[in-house]
């Protein structure tokens, strides 16, 4: 390779990488074409093959009949070196850097690392460049790899300086599957450089362990479990069980299920991770089955603990429903008035007075003395 170097003279020119061209080269006028993703040059001649590296690593092959390499992804603020050769014939090795530099390195933003979590976050984190100026501030936007389309971050988080220094955006499901991340930097007096990362959602997804639910008796116990994700559509999983004081296994699975046999009292955990994805999730909390309730078994302490709890939260509960219930029976059914008496009623607010036996009354009646001679 350093044979093959020694063949091409490069000289900078406004942060290119360029051979002195030979006028009877096959290949002249090598250049980048950002919008269509794509190395391309000037052919003049025939050849077998050129393939497309960048920083000495092969990405491509070239097509429509060797005119140009189309790459998935461009940088869009880190330089690189894109190179072109060809497989057969005399050696040649042609290239370029792209982008241009812009600014000073060492004021870039350093370290971004971009994270999706809790289903429905996606968060990224940077630091401040070492010889960023005072007045520095930072951005982060996304930007669509198919679109081009940007959108500037929402909601950021500040050191103690001022400084962006974190970023997080709230709704997953509304971002495309790839994204190109860049942060910018601006300042009064100095220009500095972009960083940016190109990031597939589903590979940076931190996956939470989901729940586990059973139903169980002495004979057999099924578990069951769903995961969660907007970026990721399958998943393996860990599932490690301890019976009573026995060593405890772990089942490898793709299934969101897993059934024992005479499961007694047992304990269970999970840990998942997206399909041909290579980091797990944490471990679940260790979560507890009781499944053999016969008369030579006790009842765990956080099984007896839980009764007691929720029997304290019941009878308060209970007595509000009650009280609840007979508000609403008495507006639903309210006493019936009682029938008025034409008599008593009419009685009420007068004025009794006591009768006096030896005080004539003028309005005294006469009296006539009837006797009884017998029934008829």
């Amino acid at each position: 390779m350093a044979l093959v170097w020694l063949m091409v003279f490069l000289t900078s020119v406004s942060g290119l990488l360029q051979m002195e061209e030979d006028p009877n080269l096959l290949i002249k006028n090598l250049r980048m074409e950002p919008g269509e993703r794509r190395l391309t040059w000037d052919l003049h001649g025939n050849v077998s093959e050129i393939m497309c590296f960048i920083n000495s690593k092969l990405i491509t092959k070239a097509i429509d009949n060797n005119r140009y390499c189309r790459f998935h992804v461009l940088p869009l603020c880190e330089v690189k070196n894109f190179t072109i050769s060809l497989t057969k014939g005399p050696p040649f090795l042609m290239g370029i850097q792209y982008p241009l530099q812009e600014g000073n390195p060492g004021a870039a933003a350093q370290r971004l690392d971009c994270w999706v979590h809790d289903v429905d976050f996606l968060t990224c984190s940077w630091e401040v460049g070492r010889e960023a100026p005072s007045d520095v501030q930072y951005r982060l936007y996304w930007q669509a790899l198919r679109t081009h389309r940007e959108q500037e971050c929402p909601h950021y988080e500040t050191d103690d300086r001022g400084k962006h220094v974190r970023c997080r955006f709230n709704d997953v499901s509304r971002l495309p599957k790839q994204l190109q991340i860049l942060v910018r930097g601006t300042s009064h007096g100095a220009r500095i450089p972009c960083l940016d990362r190109s990031v597939e959602l589903s590979e940076i997804e931190r996956l939470s362990p989901p729940n586990i639910t059973a139903m169980c008796n002495k004979s057999y116990s099924m578990m069951e479990w769903k995961a969660s994700s907007h970026v990721n559509l399958r998943f393996e999983y860990q599932l490690q069980i301890q019976k009573g004081s026995d060593p405890a296994y772990t089942e490898k699975l793709q299934e969101n299920f897993f059934q024992i046999h005479n499961p007694g009292n047992y304990m269970a955990r999970l840990k998942v991770k997206g399909f041909f994805r290579n980091t797990w999730s944490e471990w679940s909390a260790p979560q507890y089955f009781v499944c053999d309730l016969g008369e030579g078994s006790q009842w765990p302490n956080w099984l007896l603990t839980t009764l007691v709890l929720l029997g304290t939260l019941l009878v308060p509960g209970l007595a509000v429903v009650l009280c609840g219930r007979y508000s609403v029976l008495q507006k639903l059914f309210p006493p019936i008035p009682h029938m008025k008496d034409p008599i008593t009623d009419n009685l009420e607010g007068s004025k009794l007075v006591a009768w006096e036996a030896s005080r004539a009354s003028r309005e005294d009646c006469p009296v006539a003395e009837v006797q009884v001679l017998g029934e008829t």
